[in-house]
């Protein structure tokens, strides 16, 4: 049995297409295992399944590539962070070393991973770290990177899912409304009510359009959106990453055409709390979830959550979770699942760890459609209960966080109820058990 034989095997299964390729996948998995060990056997089969968990995060990854070739693993981060490919980055580690990997830079059609925000619990915190803050609103929505070049615009979400297809009618505004043939401009999507009235819709409305493959037209019209911009990182072929916020915002303006539907993120630029504070309720008062503050001398950093933006919003603590299981409901919901079992992720190890059931804050319709997503991620079903492959993130908001010997966490949620689906996040975008234990520290304080 050797590498180059399980490869191209797998390879060949997602090749095979039409009349009798069931029985030719079949056949290609049955030789790999006629020749594995029963120990190899297990690791092929949880393969081909997508349930090889071996905890391998992202920072294994960067440091095995930095040993194996003999670079410095911020090198190899940083790297990534530009081009969102491991394999890319150790090819290059590995035939060009250092001065390969100092190369890489942003391309325009190759998403790069977003910087991300820390949590503060007020604006006047916020104004302590940085004296004077751009304040924007922070919209209800998902964060897109659009790519556009002489050859077309391509949209990217944060996990750096390409979501062109899906939304037309961004594809009009960028190519129309971005002033330059060169750019990746970063703003938040969001549903809103209609074209003249321009309420924010719950996300998970713009969720569904997301999700949607087909009939685009339709649900378009049904589910408009709009686009807020806020940042620019690449401008007529140039990465602008290490440019400071201000001058970034300053760009953006100046290449942005600005209409109702695709326009800059409502800024206000303050070293005065009264100001931040009544803006802050301007954007609550509009329906959306806060307030992000900004500092404006600082730079884009892929990847990180750095200590360059903060994230303000009405104290009310909620975890991300993955879905591992469900149970079959009873009466009408008989053919819906309808109690969710819910795991945080243990941060050293990868490993998935359950802290309770969730069956409330569901209507009748997310039942159904939450059930129709789940349907393809059954690995096991033993009379009511199903297993789950974890695919699906939701926000769920609590009562309490409680000592439990029934959960592999050792925590269950009291009063566990759903908030939104999370359909812009990834199991590793989860929150750890280490927040949960300092979540479960804070409540006995």
């Amino acid at each position: 049995m050797t590498v180059k034989k399980v490869y191209g095997n797998l390879e060949k299964l997602s090749s095979l297409t039409g009349k009798g390729s069931q029985d030719k996948k079949v056949s290609y998995i049955a030789e790999l295992l006629s020749y594995a060990t029963p120990v190899e056997g297990r690791y092929i089969v949880r393969t081909i399944l997508e349930e090889l968990r071996l905890g391998v995060g992202g920072g294994i990854l960067r440091d095995a590539v930095a040993e194996a070739y003999g670079v410095d693993a911020k090198l190899v981060e940083r790297a990534y962070s530009l081009c969102s490919d491991y394999g890319e980055v150790a090819r290059v580690a590995k035939t060009e070393g250092k001065t390969g990997l100092e190369k890489i830079d942003i391309v325009p059609g190759r998403p790069i991973e977003s910087m991300l925000a820390q949590k503060v619990n007020s604006v006047e915190d916020a104004l302590k770290e940085f004296g004077t803050a751009a304040f924007e609103i922070k919209y209800d929505g998902a964060r897109v990177q659009i790519h556009k070049t002489s050859g077309g615009v391509e949209l990217y979400t944060r996990r750096l899912e390409n979501i062109t297809n899906q939304f037309p009618e961004i594809v009009r505004y960028a190519k129309e409304h971005i002033k330059t043939d060169s750019a990746i401009v970063e703003g938040e999507m969001v549903a809103i009510t209609s074209m003249s009235d321009r309420r924010p819709r719950p996300f998970q409305d713009l969720s569904r359009r997301l999700k949607r493959k087909y009939d685009i037209a339709d649900v378009e019209k049904e589910i408009p959106v709009e686009m807020n911009l806020f940042d620019v990182i690449y401008y007529r072929g140039k990465n602008i990453i290490d440019t400071g916020f201000a001058e970034r915002r300053r760009l953006l303006t100046e290449i942005i055409r600005q209409t109702d539907s695709f326009k800059l993120a409502e800024q206000l630029v303050t070293s005065n709390v009264k100001d931040a504070e009544k803006f802050y309720k301007h954007a609550l008062d509009l329906g959306h979830e806060g307030v992000m503050a900004k500092s404006l001398d600082a730079p884009y950093q892929p990847g990180s959550r750095v200590g360059y933006m903060y994230k303000i919003k009405p104290i009310m603590e909620t975890l991300d979770l993955v879905i591992t299981g469900a149970t079959w409901g009873e009466g009408r919901r008989a053919h819906w699942l309808a109690s969710f079992l819910l795991a945080a992720r243990d941060q050293d190890t990868g490993d998935l760890l359950t802290m309770g059931r969730m069956g409330t804050g569901f209507t009748d319709e997310l039942f159904k459609e939450l059930t129709e997503t789940l349907k393809p991620e059954i690995s096991e079903e033993i009379g009511k209960e199903v297993k789950l492959k974890p695919r699906i993130v939701v926000e769920v908001a609590y009562e309490e966080i409680q000592k439990s010997p029934t959960y592999t966490s050792g925590y269950a949620l009291r009063f566990p109820r759903l908030v939104r689906i999370r359909a812009d996040k990834g199991t590793e975008d989860a929150d750890t058990l280490a927040r949960i234990e300092e979540l479960s520290a804070k409540d006995k304080r």
